[in-house]
């Protein structure tokens, strides 16, 4: 049996947590932070589908995020899909829950560096921060991104699986 739609499927069941995080980096805009978990989400998925549905899915992810934000479009959504490659051909190390938790921190806090000095390389015209400032918000935001990753993985990972139980994928072993 071919599961052609899964990685679409996949997309809406993860799409909730990431209204969900969205929802909450706009209410707290005038902090200047983002909440990021697009580089969380495609971990899991990446231990289950194929790789061509892992490159769709991390795609799909990556245009939802830029969609609402000045970035070049494709910065972001690029970084998803070369790392869900990435992680797809290892997937084998993602057996034990500790290296999906670690590889979701890992790939959040990249993604989120990527995003970070594009978007601030897109508006530098615009604004005058300085390099030390940018460091210190790029830092921060990083941080939070990985923290963040560490706080949901657990049940982002709980609905992504379930639903891909749900559409009949086959399991992932997993070593406890």
């Amino acid at each position: 049996m071919t599961h052609r739609g899964a990685w679409f499927l996949l997309l809406l069941a993860t799409y909730p947590w990431l209204l969900g995080v969205d929802l909450l980096s706009s209410s707290l805009a005038s902090w200047g932070l983002c909440f990021f978990i697009s580089g969380a989400v495609i971990v899991t998925p990446c231990r289950r589908l194929r790789r061509w549905q892992c490159i769709l899915f991390a795609a799909s992810i990556g245009f939802l995020f830029e969609a609402l934000r000045p970035i070049p479009d494709g910065s972001v959504a690029l970084v998803l899909v070369f790392l869900s490659i990435y992680i797809h051909s290892y997937r084998e190390a993602l057996r034990s829950q500790s290296h999906v938790f670690f590889a979701s921190m890992i790939a959040n806090a990249l993604v989120t560096l990527v995003w970070v000095v594009v978007a601030h390389v897109q508006c530098d015209a615009a604004s005058s921060v300085d390099t030390f400032t940018f460091l210190y918000l790029a830092f921060v935001q990083v941080g939070l991104s990985a923290v963040l990753a560490a706080l949901l993985i657990s049940p982002i990972s709980a609905v992504q699986n379930w639903a891909m139980d749900a559409i009949g994928l086959p399991a992932a072993e997993l070593n406890r």
